[in-house]
């Protein structure tokens, strides 16, 4: 069973002044299956609505249409998925503590926002005590921004780009464990871009 499941998933918001019926759409028919243990890293640039896809996966926003299930229940199931946006990263060290405080109170879904604007001792903190729920049955989805969104630990990246989720190339989690910094990164560059980077000739 998925531990959280988003099935064409739409959001439009007005835009303009008061009284415009202009909308801008946001979320075009998103569809993403989670499972447990996995962590799962989600790109696109700012404005591409990485931020709303995590909030409806919470259940803290209602899409326009589709449909979301946590632990395969239609309704969020108490205490399942948390939901860590940028206010959780103002003060050095609160993301830290509040993951570990939802975790240790058996949060089997983890959303993140926003993780790369957490500085590099504080992701590496982070990122090791995902491991470890993840060992447990746990399930992360993160947000990550730029070109070089998703650190290497990711066992699969999608990318948002128009309103839909692009699945990108799945790499094996004992593949990672296993590969030198440097390999993890040219197969990171591969996955994300289909190609490795090179210095232009």
């Amino acid at each position: 069973m998925t531990a959280l499941t988003l099935t064409r998933l739409t959001r439009s918001f007005r835009a303009g002044t008061c009284g415009c019926s202009a909308t801008v759409s946001v979320l075009r028919g998103a569809s993403l299956a989670l499972w447990p243990g996995e962590i799962v890293a989600l790109e696109g640039e700012r404005g591409s609505g990485k931020s709303t896809l995590l909030r409806c996966a919470a259940g803290l926003m209602r899409p326009d249409s589709g449909e979301v299930r946590w632990l395969g229940a239609r309704v969020p199931v108490p205490d399942a998925a948390a939901y860590f946006g940028a206010a959780a990263h103002a003060k050095r060290g609160a993301l830290y503590t509040r993951l570990g405080y939802a975790l240790a109170h058996r949060c089997r879904i983890v959303l993140l926002d926003d993780l790369d604007l957490l500085c590099s001792l504080e992701q590496r903190l982070i990122i090791a005590l995902l491991y470890r729920s993840t060992l447990a049955g746990a399930s992360v989805l993160y947000a990550a921004s730029g070109a070089l969104g998703s650190p290497s630990f990711a066992t699969r990246s999608v990318a948002l780009a128009h309103g839909v989720i692009v699945q990108r190339k799945k790499r094996s989690a004992a593949r990672i464990a296993a590969s030198s910094p440097a390999s993890r990164a040219r197969a990171s560059a591969r996955s994300t871009y289909g190609r490795s980077f090179r210095s232009p000739q």
